[in-house]
């Protein structure tokens, strides 16, 4: 009743009674629910309770046997007592439904090893049974798992929208481009992308990306912009570029949580000020405001999973959804003074009905030049989307990574599908106008942690409720305060932070820890896919560096044989230790006293091994300075690959040098030589 009548009284009542939309959402609920229950088996959906972000209690099983009916319980053959150092934003573990395994399969799983359980090898025989099949929803354990799903995306679409709003803002555009971006984009991400779990919206890293974009030609380029962003990622995802995401070493993803956790909080906290400055302790606005945000934080944190634990119906609750919702009810019933959604964003944005749905189709802004003068519009466009589809496709694939880390399911995201899933988001976002964006780190913690990491209808069901909130409930939505939602936030941020990586110090090596300060510096001065770049480029820099001073020798007397020679009884022999490449070769060639030498030298590569074109051409160097004062090197325990490209350098020659004793024990790799010269020199095989 207290709804309705301020809806009444800021004249902006929407037309939620009409069948016509009602009936639109409904089918489309349906629908979606009828993909998902279709593609889960393929998408590996039956797995067992998550583990949680670090410190939380780890489940007692990771696999429930299915004795008939889908009913599972308590206890299980195998458990885990991992331990780790954060703390889930609710205080409690995961939330997840056990991995249903049929009762034929139960042997197969006592027999294999405790570390193996968690292997898609070992899983396959099990899993290969489920495919293909259709969900059966009278099972009560499907339903609950659905439930779950559904209302942890309920809770992550609240979450979402000052995310979207804040971001519109930053890009330029009215906030229902970024809302319907958010709706748009995560969809699609959830059902195309990597894994379960990750959801999707308009991001402060792509939207600071087009700021510029939209400031100098108007919004309507930020959709032609996001729709060649999607078909770049697209293009990028099918021709597996997205396995790079492999070359980034574990300080920059340190570096990148805590940058992310720094965004966030910075983020939040501009919930809390007026004017430029922080609320007033002691005035009613600040008061209401404090108050409320830490009474979201304390429910979720504490007050509702104490409840959970003790009341059953409570289970099927979100921490941070019933936090939110509690603490809204609280603030109208006390008429507490402090900002709403519809404050941030404008009554227009939640004014409701039909009107507010997107367009489909490129605005007349974009498409008019676009088929005038399409070579000068793509020269516009391809360089923010180039980089809006690099920074997107990071933040998404560092994304995945953390979440394959604390979502412990036995499964592995696909970067490929989780790149071409945000390409065809950032396509179909385009098409209805919308930024585009890429995967939010804090909501998908929120998701996860609220039970959505164990099935994709949790981040679907989130776009459909915030279309469904939008469009139907936009009124009520808009009084939502907001420092609820940045409570939540700020839980988010405290969970994301590696404390761990504070207690590194004086552990790991400085340069270590000097790329996690780095990486966390630029992601919050800057973006994240400087950071990342920075820091990955500094990793292998200081890799490179330490590598090319690992190389030595040793000097020893060794009797020798050659095949075209007397018996040598006694000769000098360097037997060379450490990687010889391009790092290395100026240290390789110090460690010979070549005027010094007898007429006769041994170098033995027992230990060594032989990287690059760089590295043949160091060898070949110091027998040239053997040679040019007629001595002979002798080559000991070479690859053989490295011996025939060696003879390719001196092709039509004589070299200094004479490889000797090879045998099948010698070393054998491939060498990153120079194609044009060694091309028809074939990598060795064992054997």
């Amino acid at each position: 009743a207290t709804s309705t009548s301020t809806m009444m009284a800021t004249g902006n009542r929407p037309n939620i009674h009409h069948p016509k939309p009602r009936t639109i959402l409904r089918h489309a609920l349906l629908l979606s629910l009828t993909l998902t229950t279709t593609l889960l088996p393929w998408t590996n959906c039956f797995a067992h309770p998550a583990l949680p972000i670090p410190n939380a209690r780890p489940p007692k099983r990771l696999f429930a046997p299915d004795a008939g009916g889908g009913s599972t319980g308590d206890g299980g053959p195998t458990s885990t007592t991992a331990k780790g150092k954060s703390i889930p934003i609710s205080g409690t573990p995961f939330r997840g439904i056990a991995r249903r395994v049929s009762s034929s399969n139960v042997d197969d799983l006592e027999s294999v090893p405790a570390s193996q359980l968690e292997s898609i090898v070992a899983n396959a025989k099990s899993l290969s049974s489920n495919m293909g099949k259709k969900m059966d929803l009278t099972n009560p354990t499907l339903r609950t798992k659905y439930l779950t799903a559904m209302t942890a995306g309920l809770a992550v679409s609240l979450a979402m929208v000052p995310e979207a709003v804040s971001f519109s803002f930053v890009a330029g555009v009215s906030p229902l481009v970024g809302l319907w971006t958010t709706v748009v984009l995560g969809f699609l991400a959830a059902l195309f992308g990597g894994r379960a779990g990750i959801c999707s919206s308009a991001s402060g890293a792509c939207a600071v990306v087009v700021a510029a974009l939209c400031a100098t030609h108007g919004s309507g380029y930020l959709a032609g912009c996001a729709a060649l962003a999607g078909i770049i990622q697209i293009i990028a995802g099918s021709a597996g570029m997205a396995k790079l995401i492999r070359l980034v070493p574990h300080p920059v993803m340190l570096g990148f949580v805590n940058g992310l956790a720094g965004v966030m909080l910075k983020a939040q906290l501009t919930h809390f000020k007026s004017a430029g400055n922080f609320l007033s302790f002691l005035s009613p606005e600040g008061r209401a405001t404090y108050g409320c945000a830490l009474l979201t934080m304390t429910l979720v944190r504490f007050v509702i999973p104490k409840l959970q634990e003790k009341v059953e119906a409570v289970k099927a609750i979100p921490p941070t959804l019933g936090g939110v919702v509690i603490s809204a009810a609280i603030a109208r019933f006390f008429k507490w003074p402090i900002k709403t959604l519809a404050d941030v964003a404008g009554a227009e944005t939640f004014k409701g009905g039909l009107s507010v749905l997107p367009k489909i189709g490129l605005p007349a802004s974009i498409w008019t030049p676009l088929v005038n003068s399409p070579l000068e519009t793509l020269k516009i466009l391809l360089p923010y989307a180039v980089t809006m589809a690099c920074v997107g496709s990071i933040e998404s694939l560092l994304t995945l990574q953390l979440l394959d880390g604390i979502i412990d399911d036995g499964t592995r995201g696909s970067t490929k599908r989780e790149v071409i899933g945000q390409g065809i988001g950032n396509l179909a976002s385009g098409l209805t106008g919308g930024i585009g964006g890429c995967a939010l780190i804090g909501q998908s913690l929120i998701n996860a942690q609220s039970g959505g990491g164990v099935s994709r209808l949790s981040g679907m069901s989130c776009s459909l409720f915030l279309a469904l909130g939008i469009v139907c409930f936009a009124p009520l939505l808009g009084t939502i305060p907001i420092v609820a939602l940045a409570g939540v936030m700020l839980l988010v941020c405290q969970s994301t932070f590696s404390w761990g990586s504070l207690r590194l110090f004086g552990k790991i090596p400085n340069l270590d820890i000097f790329i996690i300060a780095l990486v966390t510096f630029i992601t919050v001065k800057d973006d994240l896919a400087k950071a990342v770049l920075v820091g990955t480029l500094t990793n292998a820099l200081g890799f490179a560096w330490k590598q090319s001073t690992a190389i030595s020798a040793t000097v020893s007397q060794t009797k020798l044989n050659p095949p075209s020679g007397p018996i040598l009884p006694s000769i000098k022999s360097y037997n060379v230790n450490g990687p010889l490449f391009f790092g290395s070769t100026q240290a390789f060639s110090r460690l010979f006293s070549v005027k010094e030498d007898p007429d006769d030298i041994v170098i033995d590569f027992t230990g060594v091994r032989v990287f690059d074109h760089s590295a043949l051409e160091a060898i070949n160097s110091i027998a040239d300075r053997y040679g040019s004062l007629g001595k002979r090197v002798y080559l000991r325990h070479l690859s053989s690959d490295c011996a025939k490209l060696l003879g390719k350098v001196h092709e039509g020659g004589l070299p200094p040098y004479e490889v000797i004793e090879s045998n099948r024990n010698d070393p054998i790799y491939g060498v990153a030589a120079n194609p044009d010269i060694y091309k028809d020199v074939p990598v060795p095989k064992s054997g």
